[in-house]
């Protein structure tokens, strides 16, 4: 269900001729109802509408951050049968709370059905001659009582079994959709999904307890406020279990390939000297064919993985292999780890492999997975099913699965500990001068547009902010952060002045994109350690809105020394409250 109101029914443009259908990919006994709606990743609405340089309001005096609000449009393979379009500006999100319930097809549908006639209702009041404040009012009160309503919703079982994505990029290169949960500010899930132009289609099964607490809020949104533009049919999380193809799919997406006797001549236990290993003739070459062409490639091999992956590191082959499985396992079982990995059918998985015992061990227990004997590699890339478009965009593939590996492998699904979760993101802070008329922009923004995170609420003109980067006897930094789902570009602005071995802030603002995951804490020892100081004082001006901020350096180790109704002064040293989980890189201005 969506926020449909909002769009302008005659920007419509034509729909594309979707091919694929996720009911063939996943059966479906329930979905998780949802409302997504618009919103922006730097909310601090409506004290923002006046400062935002990228203010741009919405038929009822909101701030719009979709080109043409979420425009729903009939399709027969789309959750409810209805899909949605949307064209992100930036910092826009798409947004809804995860609700107490799992419905089944026909249920929702009932469901939407009533949502859409109030939707209706509420898009011909936004329509209306009525004062703003009227309709802005009466869409708020609506909406709050529709989640009210959604929120008594219940079923005896909630748990989700996968997310699932059916959408259409028009985006011209690829990129990472991010999909984060939180309980409050509190980040508790992440993912990504790698989206390439056109046709997309994803299940994601590595969930965790988070993803079925109700209450939680969900983002979805494009890495680095790329101004991406989707036709999405499904994005939801429901129960039911992945559909196994019983014949090979027409193409093979990814070719897993046996090391002994097949990748390289020879076998390693059997080897004195395993430097001596070589890629059998013509392999190599193949292997880099493979990959221009898009097609991905993973390892099934029957070794010990501390002695054979080194070879493949040292031959310069391992970058190309995806989640490779290398123990005592049986082969069947490799391949399936490999799609669950990759978030592939199995049915688009090859096995080159010298062995007639394991291809017809593979064969046995997945007649739906092509197996070549190593004899065949010489013809494989003539072979119809290896037969794909060659462009830019399939050069690019294995390094976006790439960023995907890093999260597999790294979460689990039983832990729910949100330090624990922070860590295995892997999250990256860059400390940098801004120089650039950029970058310079970029500060300026988040100076006079981010409230919750914001030290002075000051609300400067461009002039006097370049004044501000200007002063005598002071430094200033930006900092930019990124994990292994993807960028969020610069998210941190900073100013101070040294006076003995004593750091004072004059400025400080920064994106609550990257609020309750501990980078202000890395953030503030690492700059006393750069500059050898011992303290640092920190004044906050109070305001309306920047309590969220107050309450973070509260919470990391920053000590009070004096509070009026107007600031707030700290002081703080390098020992905050987990300042290790953030690696900040670059030094101080």
């Amino acid at each position: 269900m969506y926020q449909f109101y909002y769009a302008d029914p005659t920007g419509q443009k034509p729909v594309p001729d979707f091919q694929l259908n996720i009911r063939d990919h996943f059966r479906i006994t329930a979905v998780r109802p949802t409302m997504w709606e618009e919103h922006c990743l730097e909310c601090a609405a409506p004290a923002c509408f006046g400062n935002c340089l990228h203010y741009e309001a919405r038929s009822d005096g909101r701030c719009k951050r979709f080109s043409n609000g979420l425009m729903t449009f009939p399709q027969e393979k789309a959750c409810c049968k209805q899909g949605v379009r949307v064209k992100f500006r930036k910092w826009g999100n798409m947004m809804t709370l995860l609700f107490p319930a799992m419905l089944t097809e026909d249920d929702y549908a009932a469901l939407a059905k009533k949502t859409d006639k109030q939707g209706r209702m509420l898009s011909k009041l936004n329509r209306s001659k009525l004062p703003l404040s009227v309709r802005w009012n009466g869409i708020r009160t609506v909406e709050f009582l529709r989640r009210k309503k959604l929120r008594k919703l219940s079923s005896a079982d909630t748990h989700a079994d996968a997310f699932l994505f059916h959408g259409y990029s028009h985006h011209p290169a690829p990129f990472r959709l991010i999909l984060e949960l939180y309980d409050d500010h509190s980040p508790v899930f992440k993912s990504s999904i790698p989206m390439t132009p056109g046709e997309n289609v994803h299940i994601l099964t590595d969930l965790t307890p988070a993803c079925n607490e109700a209450g939680y809020r969900i983002k979805l949104y494009p890495e680095n406020d790329l101004d991406a533009e989707l036709d999405i049919l499904w994005c939801d999380f429901v129960q039911g279990s992945p559909i196994v193809a019983e014949e090979p799919a027409p193409t093979v997406k990814c070719l897993v390939w046996d090391l002994d006797g097949t990748l390289w001549d020879g076998i390693l236990i059997e080897t004195d000297d395993p430097n001596t290993l070589r890629p059998k003739d013509g392999v190599r070459e193949l292997i880099q064919e493979l990959d221009a062409r898009g097609i991905l490639q993973s390892v099934a091999s029957k070794n010990d993985y501390d002695n054979a992956y080194p070879i493949l590191e040292s031959l310069g082959l391992a970058e190309y292999f995806l989640y490779p499985q290398i123990h005592w396992n049986a082969k069947s079982n490799s391949l399936r780890d490999i799609a669950k990995s990759l978030n592939i059918g199995i049915d688009s998985l090859a096995l080159m492999d010298d062995s007639v015992f394991e291809r017809e061990q593979v064969r046995s227990a997945l007649p739906q997975v092509r197996v070549y004997d190593v004899c065949e590699a010489p013809v494989l890339l003539s072979l119809p099913e290896f037969q794909v478009p060659i462009t830019e965009e399939s050069r690019r593939r294995r390094s976006m699965y790439r960023a995907e590996e890093q999260r597999n492998a790294l979460r689990s699904s039983e832990n729910t500990d949100t330090v624990e979760f922070l860590k295995k993101c892997h999250l990256q802070a860059r400390l940098f001068e801004p120089t650039s008329e950029a970058e310079q922009l970029r500060s300026y923004e988040l100076v006079v547009r981010t409230n919750q995170l914001n030290m002075s609420g000051k609300k400067y003109t461009p002039q006097e902010f370049a004044s501000v980067l200007s002063m005598d006897g002071h430094k200033s930094f930006a900092m930019s952060c990124g994990d292994d789902f993807g960028d969020y570009g610069i998210v941190g602005f900073g100013q101070y002045r040294i006076e003995k071995d004593t750091m004072i802030f004059t400025e400080f603002a920064m994106s609550c994109r990257v609020a309750g995951k501990y980078v202000e804490s890395a953030l503030f020892s690492a700059l006393l350690t750069q500059e050898g100081c011992n303290s640092g004082r920190f004044t906050v001006q109070k305001t309306k809105k920047n309590t969220l901020l107050r309450r973070s350096l509260e919470e990391i180790g920053f000590q009070i020394l004096a509070d009026s109704d107007k600031q707030i002064q700290y002081s703080f040293t390098t020992d905050l409250k987990h300042h290790g989980i953030v690696a900040v890189k670059g030094g101080t201005p």
